[in-house]
């Protein structure tokens, strides 16, 4: 019986997977050597690298992953990875020194989650709000595009964060198959296998939240 629950779940999972027909992945410096041409021939419509973390700490692969995926001819995006402890001046200098216009095509991510001490409880968030309120604003008036939050509902919520042209929202835990009508983005599985070159590598997968023609005037 519960061999057969889990693959019923498996089976329910992979159903509603079926109404995201676009699909994507988030690398970093521990993924190793990837293949893009692969991730495409897989399925995979578009790619996020990590650039940058804090106002110090930078992705050792990112250079590479970048110059590498532009023979893919897939959208790219670069994401930064939010401190609590540092300003958000500092973190968009960071980000700039490392990215500086290698930035690719889609939104720029700011992926903010609980780490260390910090959690719901320890987290000041009307200085955090202000943090990633004023980080939005430096990207979006550098880069000349939008910021889009990668962040549980409740650490949207808890920085009282909305949905616009400007600001969109990459949900990490949001269901698959239920309505999630702010999400641009759903992560759908944090390690998907994908087998590469001969080597299956777990990648954390996530979906557009709409189908191909709203994909393609998204990406145009």
């Amino acid at each position: 019986m519960i061999i057969s629950g889990f693959f019923l779940i498996r089976w329910h999972e992979n159903e509603q997977l079926k109404k995201y027909p676009i699909r994507g992945v988030a690398i970093d410096q521990s993924n190793g050597y990837i293949d893009f041409e692969s991730l495409k021939n897989r399925g995979i419509s578009f790619v996020y690298l990590k650039a940058t973390q804090g106002a110090a700490f930078t992705d050792d692969s990112f250079d590479s992953n970048f110059q590498r995926s532009q023979g893919s001819q897939l959208p790219i995006g670069v994401y930064h990875y939010f401190s609590f402890t540092s300003s958000p001046t500092e973190q968009f200098k960071n980000f700039v020194r490392q990215v500086k216009y290698n930035t690719g095509s889609l939104p720029i991510c700011i992926q903010i989650q609980y780490y260390g001490s910090f959690d719901e409880s320890t987290v000041h968030w009307k200085k955090a709000r202000r943090q990633v309120v004023y980080l939005s604003k430096l990207l979006r008036s550098y880069y000349k595009r939008p910021v889009v939050i990668s962040a549980t509902k409740q650490v949207i919520s808890r920085l009282k964060l909305t949905a616009d042209s400007k600001t969109q929202f990459w949900l990490t835990d949001g269901k698959i198959g239920q309505p999630n009508a702010d999400a641009t983005f759903i992560q759908a599985d944090d390690k998907a296998g994908f087998r590469l070159d001969k080597q299956l590598v777990f990648l954390p997968m996530s979906v557009f939240n709409g189908n191909r023609s709203e994909w393609h005037r998204y990406v145009d």
